[in-house]
């Protein structure tokens, strides 16, 4: 194995065991990254990393093979977070990769439900298709503490029936990073997940999984997934039907309602306040659109 090579895989290790990312994100790293070793002329050296014109001409032949712009830019954000990792480690003298600019974006804000449609998530899902008890109260309980507490799929997935805290009605979760906080969630999601447990009988089992399918494993994230967009369904025809859907609804709504940015960013786990600030995007389109269905001047133009 090349020490470039080597170093993937070692930074790969890194991020999964370090800093928690996602199977997926994992997988795109390893993609871009291999990627970029085989283009290297320089025999899979990690020096390639110290190479400004080499990794300039990796992200040229990018665009000349047609890449779309958000494609280029997860590469070259791969290549930068990689070459800071072996600068830091001392594996090259000069982490090059942070001189190489990526194609700007435009944002789209993120799909969100309304206010309304998220009050109807579960009301409307009991009388469209009536499910047994256990996976009613189940399945309610996961829309529920998605939207109540703006969790992320890979932190609801590792829940275990210890992380919720009954009578203070929080949940405790392992974001990424390994960092660890503590959310609100609502009564809806604490009524249904404690009925759930105590029909399961695992009310006194902290260790069992929060959330588990008919074996009696934990649910996998797939699985979760369908839950949510079962739901999410009966709701809007949006084509977005994700359990992120449910994060940023919670956040806009937040938004909406006037809470501070800062408290959205430690409710999501954000570690800037830059990722939290599409929320406001959100917020200030929803805005301009009332103004200007609503104002008669604005209007009859």
């Amino acid at each position: 194995m090349s020490d470039l090579a080597d170093a993937i895989a070692k930074f790969l290790e890194y991020l999964r065991k370090e800093r928690q990312y996602s199977n997926h994100t994992i997988d795109a790293y390893q993609h871009d990254l291999e990627q970029f070793a085989a283009f290297s002329s320089n025999t899979g050296s990690l020096g390639s990393m110290s190479d400004k014109r080499l990794l300039r001409a990796f992200t040229y032949s990018l665009s000349d093979a047609g890449l779309k712009p958000r494609s280029v830019a997860r590469k070259i954000a791969a290549l930068k977070s990689f070459s800071k990792y072996c600068y830091k480690h001392m594996l090259i003298s000069a982490p090059a990769a942070r001189l190489i600019s990526a194609p700007k974006l435009d944002s789209p804000l993120p799909a969100y439900l309304t206010q309304q449609q998220a009050l109807e998530l579960n009301s409307v899902s009991q009388v469209a298709k009536p499910e047994p008890l256990h996976l009613m109260l189940r399945n309610t309980g996961i829309v529920e503490l998605f939207y109540g507490s703006g969790i992320r799929l890979s932190e609801l997935y590792a829940l275990n029936a210890q992380s919720i805290d009954f009578k203070q009605a929080t949940v405790r979760v392992l974001g990424k990073g390994a960092k660890e906080r503590i959310v609100p969630v609502t009564p809806q999601a604490i009524d249904a997940i404690k009925d759930y447990l105590e029909l399961r009988g695992a009310a006194l089992i902290a260790a069992l999984p929060l959330f588990a399918n008919s074996r009696g494993t934990r649910l996998t994230r797939r699985q979760i997934e369908r839950v949510v967009s079962s739901r999410v369904a009966l709701v809007t025809q949006q084509k977005k039907k994700s359990p992120h859907v449910l994060r940023h609804s919670f956040a806009t709504h937040l938004m909406d309602n006037g809470a501070d940015i800062r408290a959205v960013k430690e409710l999501l786990g954000h570690s800037s306040l830059n990722t939290t600030q599409i929320y406001t995007h959100v917020s200030k389109e929803r805005l301009l659109t009332v103004y200007r269905q609503a104002h008669p001047r604005s209007a009859s133009e």
